[in-house]
Formats: structure tokens, sequence, C-alpha cells
């Protein structure tokens, strides 16, 4: 069976590669220490939650009708369909996990529960339990066929692995020569290498990434989702994890690409913040700001995207805005429709 030691794999991870990422992100940070005091901050969270939910979600194959988010998302609806009752399921964990990180220590209970609370008002009897069967971790490819990446731990090595790993981590945690983001991404591919349920064990690694976050002091994830940066970034997303399981089973396996993979999406995320704090504290114009949004993005930007940058600027406004500077051929349409999306001049 699987032998952990993650105080090793912490030390052997202190290349100049990681340390670098390391210390960009404590840099941004604390520059966006500030974000708390911005104006309609309840409306950034939502965002970020809302847009990390469908990620996290989506990664895991599993959509909801665009018409039906906002009152699934408002609570104003009842989920209806099994996908519906994952989303929502999905949002209830994050709520658990808004009211207890602070005190609730990582235990295989708590993991447990938040597999449950994805499933329990769907079918309440298979959430929060262990696999049953052997498992893969698969890619979909193009052609609808399934590649195996990986060949998880085995039904009845669950139990031993989880209480062994969690117990390392609880005991790294504690160490101050263990990095908390570098502990938190090699946990988050050990779990996955275990796999303990039948399904949902990627939307669990990411809310378990969620709050071993929050609780060591790094609040990103509320404001920027690093889950949607994970699914825009899916292809890196696998192909790392695929590099750093091979050779899991045998002990021989190198954390370093998935740790500079989760590293580089979290510093991301807190430069995607710095950047929504710097475009939304400018003395300036709807117009204007809209502006500078389309002509600071290297490739088209989405509608959707200007909106989630101009979060304390409406919708309507933004549009009014968009609609002028298409009038004076100050930035070009580059797709039409809902999923509309602009490019500079």
């Amino acid at each position: 069976m699987k032998m952990f030691d993650l105080k090793g794999a912490m030390l052997s991870l202190n290349t100049p590669g990681i340390v670098s990422l390391l210390n960009s992100i404590e840099f941004y940070k604390g520059k966006s220490a500030s974000i708390k005091k911005m104006k309609k901050v309840d409306d950034l969270i939502a965002i970020a939650k809302r847009s990390g939910t469908l990620a996290s979600n989506g990664i895991g194959n599993v959509y909801i009708a665009e018409e039906r988010e906002k009152s699934l998302f408002n609570r104003t609806s009842q989920p209806q369909t099994l996908q519906e009752h994952m989303v929502v399921g999905y949002l209830n964990a994050l709520d658990l996990i808004s009211e207890v990180y602070k005190y609730q220590t990582l235990d295989r209970s708590f993991i447990t529960t938040l597999h449950y609370y994805i499933y329990k008002d769907y079918n309440p009897d298979f959430g929060g339990k262990y696999k049953d069967s052997q498992n893969y971790i698969q890619e979909s490819m193009p052609d609808g066929s399934f590649r195996t990446i990986f060949v998880s731990a085995v039904p009845q090595d669950v139990v031993p692995l989880l209480d062994s790993l969690i117990w390392q981590f609880n005991e790294c945690a504690k160490d101050e020569e263990c990095n908390k983001l570098v502990l938190i991404s090699a946990f988050m591919l050990d779990f996955m290498c275990i796999h303990p349920f039948n399904h949902g064990n990627g939307r669990v690694s990411r809310l378990l990434l969620h709050f071993l976050l929050k609780k060591y002091g790094y609040d990103i994830d509320d404001y920027f989702a690093i889950a949607y940066l994970m699914k825009q970034h899916l292809g890196e997303y696998i192909d790392a994890f695929e590099v750093s399981s091979t050779g899991w089973h045998d002990d021989e396996n190198n954390y370093e690409a998935f740790v500079s993979f989760v590293l580089k999406r979290i510093l991301e995320a807190y430069l995607k913040l710095d950047y929504i704090m710097e475009i939304n504290s400018l003395d300036a114009t709807c117009e204007e700001k809209v502006l500078k949004t389309i002509n600071d993005s290297s490739t088209a930007i989405s509608k959707t995207m200007i909106l989630r940058i101009l979060y304390s600027t409406s919708k309507v406004t933004i549009e009014k805005a968009l609609a002028k500077l298409l009038k004076e051929g100050r930035v070009q349409l580059i797709t039409k429709g809902r999923y509309s999306k602009y490019f500079r001049i």
C-alpha cells in the first residue's frame, strides 16, 4: 500500500520555480488586503462563487441550462434535475465551509460531509459513502472515447490511506519548514489519487482546496474563483496531474508539476483580483473603464468577462458604453449574440 512522506515531499519542492511562485503569491496577497473595503465587494464575492461553482461542476461534466442559473443561484427556484442538484449541493458545501472553516479541522468526517452535501438533496444514501468498486481517472477525447490517466487506490485501502494522508497533512501544517500552499497542493494530488468516492472526487478536491486556503489565510478563492481558472487551463490541469501521479502507487511520483500548476492558478487569481481592484478604483467614466478593459486584453474579451471585471457597474451601463464604443469605431465586435466578444482596434 502507498506510504506517504509529505514532509519529505515538501522539502524536495524547495526549487527556484516553486519559491518564485510562492514569493509572487505573498506579494499580491499583501496588495489584495484592502479588497474588503472596495465598493460592492459582496457582488464580487457572488460572481466568484457562481463562476467557481459552474466551473468546478463543468470540469466534472456537470452542466445546467443557462436560463436556470440565475434562479438557482438566487435560491428562488428548487433544483429539478440531477445536474441542478449537483450544482446547488456544491453551493451548499461552499456555504458550510464559510461557516466552519475557522474552527473545523481537516479530518475524514469533514471530507465525507462535503461529499454528502453535494448529493444529500438528490440521493442522501449515496452522499458521503466511500467507493465500493474500483474507479479510474479518465480524460474524455474529441471522438467521445475515454483515456485512462490513472488507476486509483482500491476500495479497501481508502480509509487507511485517507487516515495516513490526513494525519501527515495536519502534522506538516504545524511544521514551519512546510509551506502551507505547497502542502495544500500536494494534498490535493494525493486525495485525487486515492479517489475515495464512486463519483464527485474532483469536485470534493476543489472544495477542499477552497477550505484549506481559507483556513490558512488565503481567501483569494472568495474573490476570483480558482476553479474557473483551472477549467480555463483544463489541458494543463490534466497533464500536470498525469505527470505527478506517475509512480504514485510505488512511492516514486514527483509532485512538482501538479504543485506548480496549482500555485500558478492561485497566483493568476491574485493577479486577476489586483487588476479588478485597480480598474474599479480608477477615477474614470464607465466608457473609459470598458475601453481600457478591452484594450488591456491580449485576446478578444467576452461581455461576460467585462461584466465580471467591472463588477461594481451595472450591466445596463456597461452595455450602453459598449454600444457607444462600437458606434464610434473605438472597439470591434468579434462574435455576436449571447457570447459576444470584443477586441481593440
